[in-house]
């Protein structure tokens, strides 16, 4: 029996890929200098990113989680929602608005500023997948 899971230990081990390193925010500590701090240089970079791909990454990668990620979330939704709402079906915008508001529900049933940054995250993720889905390409 033990020689079973020695077996199927190895056979997983051996047949999964090596892990990528995670990726990191790339803010750099000059940009941070630059910016007097690091939540200005996030915000920065996202508004200097044309796509609403691109600066739902950063947010993504540079998160603080905390309150403080609620701004990074308007940037994004400025970015992606002019991307198909201003010619989104009713549906569509019904849709969209009940992704966000069972966002909310996040922030609204948890105390901390951790939730706070879980729901602008969701948020974020929703304007950015409604702009992919039903979006304008740029």
């Amino acid at each position: 029996m033990r020689g079973i899971g020695v077996a199927l230990f190895a056979v997983f081990a051996f047949s999964t890929p090596v892990l990528a390193a995670a990726e990191k925010c790339p803010i750099s500590d000059a940009a941070e200098a630059k910016a007097g701090g690091l939540h200005q240089a996030i915000e920065a970079a996202m508004k200097a990113e044309f796509s609403c791909e691109g600066a739902y990454r950063i947010m993504e990668l540079c998160q603080l989680g905390s309150s403080g990620d609620n701004a990074f979330s308007t940037i994004v939704l400025s970015k992606c929602e002019p991307r198909f709402l201003p010619k989104a079906l009713p549906a569509t915008k019904a849709a969209y608005q009940k992704a966000r508001a069972k966002c909310n529900k996040i922030a609204e049933k948890n105390e901390g500023s951790m939730y706070q940054s879980q729901a602008a995250v969701c948020i974020a993720r929703s304007g950015r997948d409604f702009a992919r889905k039903y979006g304008t390409k740029s």
